[in-house]
């Protein structure tokens, strides 16, 4: 039992996938055309390369600029956010950055030369350029300008504004309003032996389109991709694709010279604000300064004082340790006052100047990160609104970090205050015990002491401002260059061997899937498996080959061919079954379809030939009365002599006088359908219908009865009654499956009996014994074409 399971499941699967098997030739086919189709498709596609380059931001610490950290010093706190690898890359892909180069290269206007195929573009080997005047904007047309030009000589150049237009002569250097676009063509100098894909006489022929900046900024912006080669790294990795890969190597080039001057401006600015504020305040000090000398020496002329008396050394040396203080002091309190005074009076928001000597390390801290963030402000602004979340933070923490400042210097201030007024009192303790020290001394000390602070100050700003001039002068790019960009000569895209790969899969998929879909949706019979396993009670008498188109349908003597073979087949089989019968009598074969066109009457004619031609006396009668088909194997005024129809009416007539001889067979009559009644049902029901099949079977050793299909019309249920053997003609790619359930409900009910099933046109591979070998015995063996053609044929 688990045998006959298990060859049952096996016979399934092989009958599955026989139809995917049977396709293997429409498979090679298939892989062959689109391999084909994918070499083409290599050929002409336009071919994309990839270039790539890679940079280090460097802190801007390391920069050679005065950057803000490296003016006010770095509390920590924010630095690290507003100067994240991040950001950075942001800016690397802003749309800005992208419009100076697309500017610097011109790449709004691109040339092209045609080919036998395709349109290739042309970016540097050419022999003209054009230009936009100066004075003009790009951005002020919205559409596309597409014009034409040849090379004529060195003077003078082709041009035409439409591809189907005449030419004009133009020279060099000529302004030429196009589109109301003042555009200036200038010579180039070119390798004219480079080869092309056009004529050889249209090589220099160009097609210049010139587009809006917008479109050229978006399009290049969607294919420039900028990331990160770790999490924590700072190296970063740009990339673009262009049908050029020279070009692609240029625009990521000069996209990092653009960031690094970008950079180099925002650091600058700083230094340059720096600068002002010490030119500023070194003129307000240098002033102070002379006035503080000349004092000096106006007291020191008019008292005639020249130094201090020894009794006063060790009492001077104290005031001395204290006005040295209070001197520190005084200077870091100038220095604050200024500072804050700086920052009141700056109204616009600007980058501040470093603590300049200021001893509180949060304050120099606080003002640091002001600037860093205040930077970070004006760069985002370049690119976005003031209402954008990040500019909206960004202005809130510059707010509280001014707050911040302010507070920290009150403090700074108010804690000087303190100590110079802790100083001061120290030193009026002193005073007292030198109370006896001449008054222009303690004069003179005063004013020196002045001066010192104001020479203090004067040689403090004067350090910072050569340091600030140094920075200008040397500072560094903050992108450090990796991988300069490079486009290897391998296309990016199209992939060939991904093409190739695709193409052998789809090549294989198609006609598979084809035939999948085929099994899904196409519901008609094709083998002798349909019927064995819908019908699985009907006996099957044997398979009609399918013919081809100038082959005969019929049989004649000493036939050899396929049909012939196959009818023989059925006829043994058919004998067989007509044996196993229980009486002696002359059988009577009905043979009947389903619906019209299955071949149910070539059949029919076949099958009366192969018993006529085996020696037996056969009677082929035409049952079908309302459509008859039968006089089609003779002559076509056949179709006008009486048959049936006359012979069931007229009661005078026998069968003798109606019958007709078939010339190429001796043993084989026929008795046609006749006129077409009006009544064919009601005629078969009459008593005549029985005279008619007794008489034929006194006469002929076996009847076959050509009959109406069965779906259609009732004919063939009235007769069957005298039938031995019903043979069931259904039709390969033809009789629906459906059908057959009309088929087994109609054995079921009786109305049919001794039912065996005949299929016609099968295609020889469908066979269900022979899909191997067929009726090719004693027959000519077939070349390797002809074998091809019939499995092409299934």
């Amino acid at each position: 039992m688990n045998n006959q399971d298990n060859n049952t499941n096996e016979q399934s699967l092989r009958d599955q996938l026989k139809p995917f098997i049977k396709a293997w030739p429409w498979v090679i086919l298939s892989v062959l055309f689109c391999i084909v189709v994918s070499q083409l498709y290599l050929r002409y596609a336009t071919k994309k390369y990839q270039a790539t380059a890679s940079i280090i931001i460097k802190d801007t610490q390391m920069g050679g600029g005065l950057s803000e950290t490296g003016v006010l010093g770095d509390m920590g706190l924010f630095g690290s956010n507003f100067n994240s690898v991040e950001n950075e890359i942001e800016i690397l892909k802003s749309k800005r950055l992208l419009s100076n180069v697309i500017d610097h290269f011109n790449l709004t206007t691109t040339y092209s030369r045609k080919g036998n195929v395709k349109e290739s573009d042309v970016y540097t080997n050419r022999f003209l350029d054009v230009n936009h005047l100066k004075n003009d904007s790009i951005v002020q047309f919205k559409t596309p300008i597409t014009f034409y030009v040849k090379e004529v000589n060195d003077s003078l150049f082709g041009l035409k504004l439409e591809a189907d237009s005449q030419w004009m002569t133009k020279e060099y250097g000529e302004i030429i309003n196009i589109n109301d676009q003042s555009l200036i063509f200038s010579p180039k100098s070119y390798d004219n032996n480079v080869s092309t894909e056009g004529n050889s006489e249209e090589a220099t022929d160009l097609k210049i389109v010139i587009r809006p900046i917008e479109l050229v900024v978006q399009d290049y912006h969607s294919r420039l991709t900028v990331n990160t080669s770790g999490k924590r790294g700072s190296v970063v990795n740009l990339s673009i694709t262009d049908v050029v890969g020279e070009r692609a190597e240029d625009v990521l080039n000069q996209l990092i010279e653009e960031y690094n001057k970008d950079a180099i401006n925002d650091k600058n600015i700083v230094a340059l604000n720096t600068a002002k504020f010490i030119e500023e305040r070194l003129n307000d000090i240098t002033k102070d300064l002379d006035s503080v000398e000349t004092g000096i020496e106006s007291f020191k002329t008019n008292k005639g004082l020249t130094d201090i008396g020894v009794e006063t050394s060790l009492d001077l040396q104290k005031v001395n340790e204290i006005e040295s203080e209070l001197l520190k002091v005084e200077t870091q309190l100038s220095i604050g006052r200024s500072l804050k005074e700086f920052m009141i009076t700056d109204i616009e928001k600007s980058v501040t100047t470093s603590g300049l000597g200021i001893n509180d390390p949060s304050l120099i801290g606080l003002i640091n990160n002001y600037n860093e963030v205040l930077t970070t402000y004006q760069r985002v602004g370049q690119t976005s609104t003031s209402e954008s979340p990040v500019m909206v933070k960004l202005s809130t923490e510059l707010n509280s970090l001014k707050r911040g400042i302010f507070n920290s210097l009150d403090a700074y201030i108010n804690g000087l205050k303190v100590e110079q007024n802790n100083l001061l009192r120290k030193s009026n303790q002193i005073n007292t015990n030198i109370s006896q020290v001449p008054n222009n001394e303690k004069t003179s000390r005063s004013v020196e002491r002045n001066r010192e602070v104001v020479e203090a100050i004067y040689l403090l700003l004067r350090e910072k401002q050569e340091t600030t001039a140094i920075s200008l002068a040397v500072t560094a790019p903050k992108a450090k260059i990796v991988d300069s960009g490079y486009a290897p000569e391998t296309p990016v895209s199209p992939k060939p061997k991904i093409i190739l790969l695709a193409a052998l899969v789809l090549g294989v998929l198609i006609p598979l899937g084809l035939v999948y879909l085929k099994q899904i949706f196409y519901n008609k019979i094709e083998s002798r498996k349909d019927l064995e396993r819908n019908l699985p009670q009907v006996s099957i008498l044997g398979e009609v080959p399918k013919l081809e188109s100038d082959a005969k349908d019929r049989i004649i003597p000493n036939d050899r061919s396929v049909l012939a073979e196959s009818f023989r087949i059925i006829r043994t089989n058919l004998q067989y079954k007509l044996g196993a019968l229980n009486h002696d009598d002359t059988k009577v074969v009905l043979v009947t379809s389903t619906v019209k066109g299955e071949g149910k009457t070539t059949t029919a004619f076949n099958l009366a030939s192969t018993f006529a031609y085996s020696g037996k006396k056969v009677l082929l009668i035409g049952g079908d009365i309302r459509n008859p088909q039968l006089h089609r194997f003779f002559d076509a005024s056949l179709k006008r002599k009486k048959g049936v129809t006359e012979y069931l009416v007229n009661s005078d007539l026998k069968l003798v006088d109606l019958v007709v001889p078939v010339d190429d067979n001796s043993n084989l009559h026929m008795l046609l359908s006749g006129s077409i009644p009006p009544n064919p049902a009601e005629l078969w029901m009459q008593s005549r219908t029985k005279d008619m099949i007794e008489e034929a079977k006194g006469m002929y050793d076996l009847v076959i009865i050509d009959s109406a299909p069965t779906i259609v019309v009732t004919d063939t249920f009235l007769i069957n009654k005298f039938a031995d053997v019903t043979v069931y003609v259904t039709r390969a790619n033809h009789t629906d499956r459906g059908l057959l359930e009309f088929i087994s409900d109609t054995i079921k009910d009786g109305k049919l009996t001794n039912v065996a099933a005949v299929i016609n046109s099968v295609k020889l591979t469908n066979f269900g014994y022979g899909n191997k070998y067929g009726y090719s015995y004693s027959a000519d063996k077939k070349t390797f074409m002809e074998r091809l053609k019939a499995k092409l044929n299934f």
